[in-house]
């Protein structure tokens, strides 16, 4: 294999300018970084990981050592824990036991020379201090999983006694007489707790329960004990691999009606016949054990206090189907979105539990304003998706304030999303639907390529990084776009959808907000600050001169833009880019606040019209729909459900990591369409104008002082007030 000094010689640089160029360091010039990176590709050039860690005396290698990967409570462990390090610039080496102790005792040999900074195992062996004796790193980063063994410091594991309970009521609400438990070997300590909750909790019934303990490798033949004899009412599990052993053996050595199947799974919900999942979250339990060691690592402190993961429980094992004899029927009115798609998939489970069939109305935007605006003429719909930019001006006119069984509801959401998404004038009136705020998405791939970076600080002076203020925005879209640079990636830097005047004003306002600007005055007057205004608006124009612009009337096609791969940047509501993480260029994306870091708010929520008269069938819906199972099933289809369950979710937050990104930012964003009076005013004929004014400088109709002062002319009309 060619060595740096090979690459060096080959390329006609020196041996330090290749380590900088193969490491991403230092201060190398873009003809350099070509030169070496030629000379490593012909000469087939790979950095070898550990050997560069060793020689960089590197901390960042955790070593994980599972029984096996086909498990879901070990294949989902090690999702998370590699894919939590890996954002973090940490490498995860998997090592499998299959549960025998020598292949352990001499995978540790080899793990002690790996110079890790920490190991997660799911250990076979009996006693932590053959782990603390042999590697030479801080006990409280050897962290044993789901076994905790003798002299342990440092355990993670779910509750499994709390699993064994809650299963052992559902036993008893069944009246079930006898009773199998089929678990691994009880000397691991999460069995044994298992079993042992089961049994005590069932211990004061009249009841038969045999148990059979046994090694992965022999399970499926144990599996058929269980139908040598008289049969079982149900027989538990303490994993699904047992669970399908079990399904197995009944189908080929039983002529007997099936026991029930209770058994534990994992969070993710896929259903299963005659088998009853207790959900147990292992990806959550990853995720801390593995953000644990990034916080040892990062603070210097340490500590010894067990890691306990979510029991999440039962998941629709109680929604037993209902047949009404009269057909019902609801009408929901919606716009075009992820959520809506999320829906439209999931109704078919609402008539089977319910009985009532969803009938979507699927209109644009501006159809569903015109709706609202003549709510009289449209008394068939029972529920309405009102933008959060409308709420406040027609949730008086057109909607019912919620029942109080439906006020319950707002209790999953932050007060902050409450205040904008739910009440108006201290009124509830809806419950968040798709809230969303602005967010920049961009190539987090060539972001960071080191030609690229190059290329950019010798035009600019300055390194590549997210733009914090649009006119950074600005000057990467044009470093992006060839026509002003031939040396591109990308055909453009960004885009700009312009075929709508909403949207050109939000494009404009969120410019508008970094600069400091409001819609409210300090006298209660709506009007653009001139100067800002007038800042604002030189700099959209300015990015239309050199972004990609799309006569479009949504953002479909920026989206679609941007997942071909054609432009490095886009701002946009996050609601509408779920897709993108169903498509190839995911692994891709970066995303960050947007410049200035003022978005604007956005999504809607549900309301009941005024003329419904199907207070039962909207009961039933919004209690359907924003049930914690629904509510996640919604968000794992693309949906931008924001119920504090969903974040719990690992396969939600690994598919849509933006989401706990908005999360933590606290949904901060702006959307004025009320006065600190209380008094409302329609926002959306705000936007419009203002819209309108915009295109009438991109038209060349006006200048721009005169779009502002013809803009601030309109809004002091009074149509847009609440009289």
């Amino acid at each position: 294999m060619p060595t740096i000094k090979d690459i060096a010689k080959a390329a006609g640089v020196s041996h330090g300018t290749v380590s900088n160029v193969l490491n991403g360091r230092g201060n190398v010039s873009l003809e350099k970084i070509t030169l070496v990176e030629e000379a490593a590709r012909k000469m087939g050039y790979q950095i070898h990981a550990r050997a560069k860690s060793l020689r960089e005396g590197s901390t960042t290698t955790v070593s994980l050592i599972l029984p096996n990967i086909s498990s879901d409570s070990y294949n989902k462990l090690y999702i998370a824990i590699h894919s939590t390090l890996l954002r973090a610039g940490f490498t995860t080496n998997l090592y499998l036991t299959q549960n025998q102790k020598e292949n352990e005792q001499a995978l540790l040999q080899e793990i002690a020379a790996n110079r890790d900074c920490a190991v997660i195992t799911v250990s076979c062996v009996d006693d932590a201090m053959e782990y603390y004796d042999l590697l030479g790193i801080p006990r409280e980063n050897i962290i044993f999983v789901y076994r905790k063994l003798l002299n342990t410091m440092k355990f993670a594991s779910f509750d499994a006694g709390a699993s064994g309970r809650a299963i052992a009521q559902k036993i008893k609400e069944k009246a079930h007489r006898k009773i199998g438990i089929f678990t691994d070997l009880l000397r691991y300590s999460c069995d044994r707790d298992f079993r042992n909750a089961i049994m005590e909790e069932l211990s004061p019934q009249d009841v038969r329960i045999h148990t059979i303990a046994a090694a992965q490798s022999t399970a499926y033949n144990h599996a058929f004990d269980f139908f040598a004899g008289d049969g079982f009412d149900c027989i538990v599990t303490r994993d699904l691999e047992r669970a399908r052993y079990i399904k197995n053996a009944h189908f080929l050595g039983s002529a007997g009606q099936s026991p029930e199947i209770y058994s534990l799974a994992d969070s993710e919900f896929l259903t299963e016949d005659f088998i009853h999942k207790y959900h147990i979250n292992y990806q959550w339990l990853g995720k801390e054990i593995a953000e644990t060691i990034l916080r040892h690592e990062t603070t210097g402190q340490r500590d010894g206090a067990p890691i306990i993961g979510l029991n999440r429980g039962f998941m629709f094992d109680d929604q037993a189907p209902s047949h009404p004899t009269a057909n019902k029927t609801l009408n929901i009115l919606t716009i075009p979105s992820p959520t809506t798609d999320a829906l439209k998939k999931l109704a078919p489970h609402f008539k089977k539990t319910t009985g009532i069939d969803l009938r979507l109305a699927i209109y644009s935007f501006e159809e569903i304003y015109d709706i609202l605006s003549d709510i009289d003429n449209h008394k068939h719909y029972d529920i309405i998706r009102v933008d959060m930019a409308g709420l406040s001006w027609f949730a008086g006119r057109t909607l019912k304030p919620l029942s109080p069984e439906m006020r319950k509801l707002l209790t999953n959401y932050p007060p902050q999303l409450i205040d904008r998404y739910a009440y108006v004038n201290e009124i509830p009136y809806a419950v968040p639907f798709d809230p969303s705020i602005q967010m920049l998405f961009y190539r987090k791939d060539i972001f960071e390529d080191t030609k690229v970076r190059r290329m950019f600080y010798e035009q600019y002076k300055a390194e590549l990084r997210t733009p914090p203020d649009f006119e950074a925005f600005n000057r990467i879209s044009a470093f992006f776009s060839r026509a002003s640079n031939p040396e591109s990636p990308l055909s453009h830097g960004s885009c700009v959808t312009t075929g709508n005047s909403e949207i050109i004003a939000s494009e404009f306002l969120v410019r508008y907000y970094a600069e400091g600007g409001h819609l409210i005055q300090e006298d209660n007057k709506l009007a653009l600050s001139k100067e800002i205004a007038i800042n604002a608006l030189q700099s959209y124009i300015d990015h239309l001169s050199i972004a990609k612009n799309l006569p479009a009337k949504w953002w479909d096609e920026s989206i679609s833009l941007f997942e071909d791969g054609q432009i490095a940047m886009l701002i946009v509501y996050m609601n509408l880019f779920s897709n993108i993480a169903h498509s190839e260029i995911s692994p891709l994306v970066g995303f960050a606040e947007v410049p200035g870091q003022q978005p604007l708010l956005g999504g809607g929520s549900l309301g009941v019209s005024k003329y419904c008269r199907k207070d039962d069938e909207v009961s039933a819906f919004f209690r359907w729909f924003y049930d914690h199972e629904i509510a996640e099933q919604v968000t794992l289809l693309g949906g931008a459900s924001v119920n504090d369950f969903v974040y719990s979710n690992q396969n939600v937050m690994e598919q849509y990591p933006w989401l706990k990104f908005a999360k933590d930012l606290e949904y901060r964003g702006v959307r004025e369409s009320a006065f600190p009076t209380g008094h409302n005013f329609n926002l959306r004929k705000v936007e419009k104008i203002i819209g309108l004014g915009v295109k009438d400088v991109m038209n060349q109709m006006m200048s721009m002082e005169e779009a502002i002062d013809y803009i601030n002319a309109r809004l002091s009309e009074k149509e847009f007030l609440a009289l």
